[in-house]
């Protein structure tokens, strides 16, 4: 719970200075996703049995959808469905034996 609470405040801040610092700084006429970016490194360095990543990229589509203009669940489904697809991803492929 509290790695939640934690990286939905992260979420948040990334947010504000994406759309209040960042909107002035378009690199190549693109804006830079910060909370995706965040999203996807929390989903690949996560240990395969928590579930917390999928929490975290619900939580993070809903406050991006909030901040953004994109039309309402838009962020929600692309986060969870890319948690997902991480997930799926190092499950099938990826092995590691960890000893105690």
């Amino acid at each position: 719970m509290k790695k939640v609470i934690i990286s939905a405040i992260i979420i948040y801040l990334l947010i504000i200075i994406q759309t209040s610092f960042l909107a002035h700084f378009k690199f190549l006429y693109y804006l830079p996703n910060l909370v995706i970016v965040f999203v996807i490194l929390l989903n690949l360095f996560e240990s395969q049995q928590e579930k917390t990543g999928l929490v975290i990229s619900a939580i993070a589509g809903f406050l991006l959808d909030a901040f953004l203009e994109k039309p309402f669940g838009f962020y929600t489904i692309i986060l969870v469905a890319a948690s997902l697809v991480i997930k799926a991803i190092i499950k099938k492929y990826l092995y590691l034996k960890l000893s105690k």
